[in-house]
């Protein structure tokens, strides 16, 4: 059951909650993967399709990383928001 430990933490925020969010991502993830594999099989420019994906998911993970850096950041004036 450690599997299921994982996957629950996969889809939780950090109040340990269903996160919907990390819920579409994995979504879009599991769907564009099916097209880029469909497109493979059937052979229709499994190279663009490829190209699309790895940028797409490419880009998803930048804005992440920003998003995220940008949150963590403490507001110019040291951390006191009251302070003029």
């Amino acid at each position: 059951m450690a599997w299921f430990d994982r996957l629950t933490e996969l889809f939780s925020n950090t109040h340990g909650r269903l996160s919907s969010t990390e819920v579409a991502t994995v979504t879009a993830l599991a769907v564009s993967s099916l097209a880029v594999l469909a497109c493979v099989v059937l052979n229709r420019q499994p190279d663009t399709v490829l190209g699309l994906y790895l940028g797409a998911w490419v880009t998803h993970a930048g804005v992440q990383g920003h998003q995220r850096l940008k949150s963590q950041t403490p507001p110019p004036d040291g951390g006191n928001e009251n302070a003029r």
